[in-house]
């Protein structure tokens, strides 16, 4: 993705939020509908630091100290 105009850059970003949102709700049911041992937590701690640095490097603070 370094050849990736901003746009496109940020179209990306949008679409890992949007995936994001629905994938963890659905989750979050399954493992309410299964019951202990809750794990849930896990997937949404390691999913939402991958979101906070595709965000960091793309709309964030690490967007301008990149070299495109």
């Amino acid at each position: 993705m370094q050849n990736a105009t901003p746009a496109q850059k940020k179209l990306g970003f949008r679409i890992h939020a949007i995936a994001f949102v629905p994938t963890i709700a659905l989750l979050l049911i399954v493992n309410y509908l299964t019951g202990a041992p809750y794990w849930v937590q896990w997937v949404v701690l390691g999913w939402g630091i991958g979101l906070f640095c595709h965000w960091f490097f793309v709309l964030g603070p690490g967007a301008r100290n990149a070299i495109t």
